[in-house]
């Protein structure tokens, strides 16, 4: 058990519409009996993930739930710039908006197809940045729960093979435990989702479950 969880990631973590402040952060600390900070952040990846854990991680704290990929994997224009989300000023919601337009102009005049796409964050990016926070967090537990699948199923190979390197360092860390969901939800989405890309309060328990599960089975 756990005396107080942190947890970092996007959307996901953070939960929209009735789930928003009753995710599987809180609810797991429901059910662990333990005070929880949930540090989910909207259309963020793991690059402010690491400005995030950086901002909110604590000596209180004991476990900490890492999860970012489905802004991570997605495809856009190969040359269209980043701009982060967290933190946040006026002058990066103004850029995002110009990029935003950029990337909408390069769609509607076929610079996606003549010049390429390429993940929001690469496979190898994505690989450090995870290899960054686990570090940053010490000694403490960390939770890397799968990204979920995406009912725009042509997302969803990418988002197996971003899980796919989760695994890895999982098995590379040993205070990390890798927490499979995506198999649980492919199945059967449209119960368990909100949107096309959001768990309901169902789809949450399921997360839960398994995540307890998970450090249940956690070798001694």
């Amino acid at each position: 058990s756990f005396n107080n969880l942190l947890a970092v990631g996007d959307c996901i973590t953070l939960g929209i519409q009735d789930c928003l402040g009753n995710s599987y952060p809180e609810k797991l600390g429901i059910r662990m009996g333990c005070p929880v900070t949930n540090r989910g952040f909207t259309m963020s990846t793991s690059r402010e993930g690491k400005n995030l854990l950086e901002d909110s991680l604590g000596q209180e704290h004991d476990c900490v739930i890492l999860q970012f990929g489905v802004a991570d994997s997605h495809m856009t224009f190969r040359y269209a710039p980043y701009v982060l989300y967290y933190p946040d000023s006026s002058s990066r919601k103004f850029f995002r908006n110009i990029v935003k337009k950029y990337k909408k102009l390069a769609k509607r005049y076929g610079l996606n197809q003549r010049f390429g796409e390429a993940r929001v964050v690469s496979e190898h990016e994505y690989r450090a940045n995870f290899q960054h926070m686990i570090h940053y967090c010490g000694h403490r537990q960390v939770i890397l729960p799968e990204t979920i699948p995406h009912q725009e199923t042509f997302r969803n190979p990418a988002i197996r093979r971003y899980n796919e390197i989760l695994a890895d360092l999982a098995r590379q860390h040993d205070k990390c435990t890798y927490v499979e969901v995506y198999d649980d939800l492919v199945d059967d989405m449209g119960s368990l989702y909100l949107d096309k890309g959001h768990p309901n309060d169902q789809g949450y328990d399921l997360i839960v479950r398994n995540i307890l599960n998970a450090l249940a089975h956690r070798p001694e």
